[in-house]
Formats: structure tokens, C-alpha cells, sequence
């Protein structure tokens, strides 16, 4: 199966696309939990979103240095050990009765996590040539976005009896039988020499990519915002029964696949991904922006087309862009860097969107996410002429 998997381009980005999709079912089982267990801990809905933020600031940090460490040593390693620590922190999490310790396991699993995407995009950039990395680029978000539905619409399902324990220990168990798929495959970047881990080197490589660091932590403000709250917004509208909200929540994120789409193809018939990045950004933003002002079914029809346009620019900011100005060799480094961003700001909607929804309501979450990604967008189309440099 290595030597297979290994040697067969589309065999080898299916099954990073598949392994890093079915990651997420340890990472975004909690979102569809969290007014469960707000209620069974007897907190409020900012305390247990704080999951969300501890989960990404340390998901965020530990990018770095998983990217930095996926540029030294075998990537396989690194994500095995990661897809092992995941499943087992949350089979213990599915046994925890306070708050404190659920943070504390919450934090753990985002540094395991850490060790799946870097590593994922310096296998890709290491095996596949040019043609190959540009298409591959735009269709590695397939796997997390499927991953999200898939597991919104299994945990939504488990636990609508009112356990979310059961939201945790099933994702650990199937991440337990991945990572023996993963050990057995046993897909590695060629062994390259390595230079060694040099600061100035790394500030260098950071300031070049200032730019895009900002729009990482935009986007990712708002992509793992609704990450963790979605659910709770369907919940809120009223206008599904509440068995059914996550599989509504699913369906928006499966929606985002369209976008995806217009995303690989726009780049590909253009070979523009800068230019793609900020149109799509900004329908997103625009889109956020006009929820604010209306409700009901129009309203999440608006936040589906802005979490459409979302994903496809998402993934052209931490992935397709992030490959065109990484220094050879430094790919798990800079998507690391970019990553790290991206979700250390993003952590911070965990507590920001609650708290913002105990003295506000949705219409403000939405202005606030539709300013950001017009920031995004215009600081992209400052910098486009970068993508031809």
C-alpha cells in the first residue's frame, strides 16, 4: 500500500484529503454539544465556548512549531502522532465532569492537531510537481469541509437524546482505526537534508508574508467562528426541530462545496489566485453584511452563500497562496506560520461570539465577520501583484 499510495498522485491527495476530512471528527464534534453542555455543566454559553478558543490558540501555536518540525523530520511521524494523541484525548473527555479539565484536554488535542496539515502540505509539495501542487492546492479543503458535515451530521444524530458524551468517545474510537489505516499506508515525503532551524531565517520568510498572515487571521476569525457556533445559530432561528440542527448545520457546510469548486476552476482558467481570493472574500463579506439586516430563512440563506464563498477563499489563503510564496524546501514552515494565524486568531471567536450573543444578538456577529473579510479582501488586492513576483 506505501509504495502504491506513494507513486500515485491522485491516490496520495485522496487519502490526505480523506485522513485530515475524517480528522474533524475529533475537532468539531464539540460544536454541535455546546448548549448540551453549557446546560449539564450548569454554565453559560461564553464559558463553554471558551473550548473553542483554547482549542484553536493552541492549535495555532503549535502550527508553528509542527511546521517548523514537519520541515526537519518524517511528516508520516508527526501526523501518526498526532491522529493517536486525538482519539485518545477524546475518549478521556467523554469521562470529564469539569469544565477545568475539559479545557485542559481541549488544548491537547489542538496541539495534536497541529501535526496534520503542515506536514500534509509538505508531503504534497514534496511528491507532486508544479501542475500537480496548483490543483491539488484547491482541492484539499474538500476533505476538511466533507469531514465538517460528516461530523456535525453523525454527532448531531448520537447525542440528540441529550448525551454529548457519546459525541466524544465514538469520534475516539473511529480516529483509533484511521490511525491504523494511516501507520499502514504509510505515505512520507522523500527523506531531504535539512538545514537546521535558523531564527533569522524564519523572521526573513515571516515579514515576506506579513500580508498574508493578516488575512489568515480575518478569515480564520470568521471561518472558525462558525466552526464552533454554527450549530447554535440553526438552533436559534427556530426554524428546525432541534434533532435536526445538525444536520442543517451539515448541510451548510456542505454547501460550501460549490464554492470550492468555483475556487478550482476560477484558478485554474485564470491562474489568478490572488484576484479569485478577493472576489470570494468579498461576496462573503458583503453577504454577512446584508444578514444583518434581515431574518428568517433569507437570512440563512445569505449566511450559506457567504459560508460558500468563504471556504473556497479560505483555502486559496492557507494553501494555494501559501505555496507560491514559500521558500523551496520551507512549505511545512510557511503553512505552518500562515496556520498558525489563521487559527490563534480564529480561537478568539470562541469567547468573542458568545459573549458577544449574551449582550448582542446574531445581527452583530455577522456585521463583525462581514467587516473582517472585506479587510482580508482588500489587503490581498494590495498585494496581487506578488502572485506574478
Amino acid at each position: 500500500m506505501k509504495t502504491l499510495l506513494n507513486k500515485h498522485p491522485y491516490l496520495l491527495v485522496a487519502t490526505l484529503c480523506g485522513t485530515y476530512g475524517l480528522l474533524y471528527l475529533g475537532r468539531v464534534n464539540v460544536s454541535v454539544v455546546l448548549p448540551i453542555l453549557a446546560q449539564d455543566l450548569g454554565v453559560g454559553l461564553a464559558e463553554v465556548g471558551a473550548l473553542g478558543t483554547v482549542f484553536f490558540w493552541f492549535y495555532g501555536l503549535f502550527q508553528f512549531v509542527s511546521g517548523e518540525v514537519g520541515s526537519h523530520v518524517s511528516p508520516f511521524r508527526v501526523i501518526s502522532a498526532g491522529l493517536l494523541v486525538t482519539a485518545l484525548v477524546n475518549l478521556v473527555f467523554a469521562f470529564q465532569t469539569s469544565l477545568l479539565f475539559m479545557l485542559v484536554l481541549w488544548g491537547i488535542n489542538g496541539i495534536a492537531q497541529s501535526g496534520g496539515w503542515s506536514p500534509m502540505v509538505r508531503i504534497l509539495s514534496e511528491r507532486l510537481d508544479s501542475q500537480q501542487i496548483k490543483r491539488a492546492s484547491t482541492l484539499m479543503p474538500f476533505g476538511y469541509v466533507i469531514g465538517t458535515a460528516l461530523t456535525w451530521t453523525l454527532i448531531g444524530a448520537v447525542t440528540a437524546g441529550g448525551d454529548w458524551r457519546i459525541g466524544f468517545w465514538l469520534p475516539g474510537l473511529l480516529l483509533l482505526a484511521l490511525f491504523g489505516f494511516w501507520w499502514r499506508a504509510g505515505i512520507d515525503s522523500p527523506k531531504a537534508k535539512s538545514g537546521g532551524f535558523r531564527p533569522a531565517r524564519v523572521l526573513a520568510e515571516t515579514r515576506g508574508i506579513v500580508f498574508v498572515l493578516f488575512a489568515a487571521a480575518m478569515s480564520g476569525f470568521v471561518r472558525n467562528g462558525s466552526l464552533i457556533w454554527l450549530p447554535t445559530y440553526i438552533l436559534d432561528t427556530n426554524l428546525v426541530a432541534e434533532n435536526a440542527v445538525g444536520t442543517v448545520a451539515a448541510f451548510l457546510q456542505v454547501i460550501a462545496i460549490p464554492g470550492l469548486l468555483l475556487a478550482h476552476y476560477r484558478v485554474l482558467s485564470s491562474d489568478q489566485v490572488f484576484m479569485t481570493a478577493v472576489l470570494m472574500l468579498s461576496a462573503a463579506g458583503f453577504a454577512f453584511l446584508l444578514a444583518t439586516v434581515t431574518a428568517g430563512i433569507l437570512a440563512v440563506l445569505l449566511v450559506a452563500f457567504a459560508l460558500m464563498m468563504l471556504n473556497g477563499a479560505f483555502n486559496l489563503v492557507i494553501t494555494s497562496i501559501t505555496l507560491l510564496l514559500a521558500p523551496p524546501g520551507r512549505a511545512s514552515a510557511t503553512a505552518g506560520t500562515v496556520n498558525m494565524m489563521a487559527t490563534f486568531v480564529g480561537g478568539t471567536a470562541g469567547f468573542i461570539v458568545g459573549l458577544l450573543l449574551e449582550i448582542s444578538d446574531w445581527g452583530a456577529v455577522f456585521g463583525m465577520w462581514g467587516v473582517a473579510l472585506l479587510l482580508a479582501a482588500l489587503v490581498i488586492w494590495w498585494k496581487r501583484a506578488e502572485e506574478s513576483g
